[in-house]
């Protein structure tokens, strides 16, 4: 090694080990030997120099004593220089004191706009104070010269999101997974955004990749199933969900879902065991008392089913459209048993939740007509049948269970006219 490069060498480490101190204390820092030097320089703080007091400081933040840390660095509050004052706003964002980080974060930003460090914690500060116009505008500003930086991008999407601007969140998590394909946090992140946006495709798609490449992979087939349940791909989402029990799942999650999706493809036997299961973690769900009745109301022990379907009601809180429904599937139990009475009933109830479906008059009609016998009744439910249906439903539409409403028009105007024929003979008689 030549006379020059010894020098130069020399120099360096001359100067690297001048940026922290000559003392003991610097070099037990550069060792991370921190508990040592809150050995040796924490019994007589007042006797210490400025630098041996930042150096105690480095080790109290370091060792989690970030208001010692403070209390240390405010002794010589007035002398403090740049990188000081940086461990200082470290220890007070640490404690939770916004406030007073805020003033030095500001300061520094002033001196240079550009350094990452402060402006992720200008960030940080914005968002508890859900600054977050001030804060989109704070990273953007950035981003114009960097737009590459994981850290900034990140928080600028939390941003978005929590601005519930949730295009551009998903447009910033797109780009960092385009930087960063096989980032496991990000991906759930935006899978989670898809989700909550009824993008069930994208989330599914998102997730597939991860799901395949991953071992531990909970979250992405938890995500992709509670996506494909929302969407009616019920193919898929067993895939998912008996993925996770054969992983050793068996949460309340994931017997409730697989129970409502045999249901949804009428495997009411399975959907039964499985939400018998849920109701085991958790007896006060009313959807899975919903649906345990409902599978019931689909077996031949029908009546079993009421005893959870009266359960869902007095669960759930006020919702009108699961109350329609527990209604609608007690009528259809009493109405197979034949018990006619309670049948009615219970579709009037229905038809209190839900006066626009005109079906439930429909109903009660064709039980006063068929089965009781009561003609004057059953005329009088399909004129209120007629009555209640909409204007619209004289136009084109191609919707399926409009069409059904269609149909049910033209037999019930059908029915009307054979009544009323009959009535007038038995009447002239």
């Amino acid at each position: 090694m030549n006379l020059k490069v010894t020098l130069v060498f020399v120099l360096f480490a001359f100067f690297q080990f001048s940026i922290i101190g000559q003392s003991s204390s610097g070099l037990l820092l550069t060792q991370g030997n921190f508990q040592e030097v809150i050995k040796q320089l924490g019994t007589d703080e007042h006797g210490l120099s400025n630098t041996q007091r930042y150096h105690l400081a480095i080790a109290y933040h370091k060792c989690g004593y970030p208001d010692k840390a403070i209390t240390c660095l405010l002794r010589d509050s007035a002398s403090l220089n740049k990188v000081q004052k940086d461990l200082l706003c470290k220890a007070y964002l640490t404690t939770g004191n916004y406030s007073k980080a805020l003033p030095i974060c500001k300061s520094i930003y002033k001196a240079n706009p550009n350094e990452v460090s402060n402006i992720i914690r200008l960030a940080e500060i914005n968002n508890h104070y859900k600054s977050y116009e001030g804060n989109i505008k704070l990273l953007n500003d950035f981003v114009i010269n960097d737009s590459t930086n994981y850290s900034v991008n990140l928080l600028l999407a939390e941003t978005y999101q929590k601005s519930k601007m949730h295009v551009e969140a998903m447009e910033i998590y797109s780009m960092i997974m385009e930087q960063y394909p096989d980032n496991e946090k990000i991906a759930l992140k935006l899978g989670q955004l898809y989700y909550n946006q009824k993008k069930y495709v994208k989330c599914h798609d998102l997730c597939v990749p991860f799901i395949d490449k991953i071992e531990n992979n909970k979250n992405f087939l938890l995500l992709a199933g509670l996506a494909n349940f929302k969407n009616g791909s019920y193919h898929n989402v067993l895939v998912m969900f008996k993925r996770l029990e054969v992983r050793g799942d068996s949460s309340f999650l994931t017997k409730k879902h697989l129970g409502f999706t045999y249901y949804r493809t009428d495997n009411y036997e399975k959907a039964i065991d499985y939400l018998h299961s849920a109701m085991d973690y958790k007896d006060n769900d009313p959807e899975v008392a919903y649906f345990l009745g409902a599978s019931y109301g689909k077996t031949n022990q029908a009546l079993e089913g009421l005893q959870y379907l009266f359960l869902a009601q007095d669960l759930v809180k006020p919702s009108p459209s699961l109350m329609e429904k527990s209604h609608n599937k007690i009528a259809d139990i009493y109405l197979d048993n034949k018990n006619y009475a309670f049948a009615i009933k219970h579709y009037q109830n229905a038809y209190k939740y839900a006066p626009k479906n005109a079906q439930y008059l429909y109903r009660q009609a064709t039980i006063y007509d068929y089965d009781l016998e009561n003609k004057g009744k059953a005329m009088e439910l399909y004129e209120a049948f007629l009555t209640a249906l909409p204007d619209s439903l004289d136009e084109d539409t191609k919707k399926g269970n409009e069409l059904y409403t269609l149909k049910l028009k033209e037999i019930v105007n059908n029915r009307l006219i054979s009544l009323k024929e009959n009535a007038f003979f038995e009447n002239g008689i």
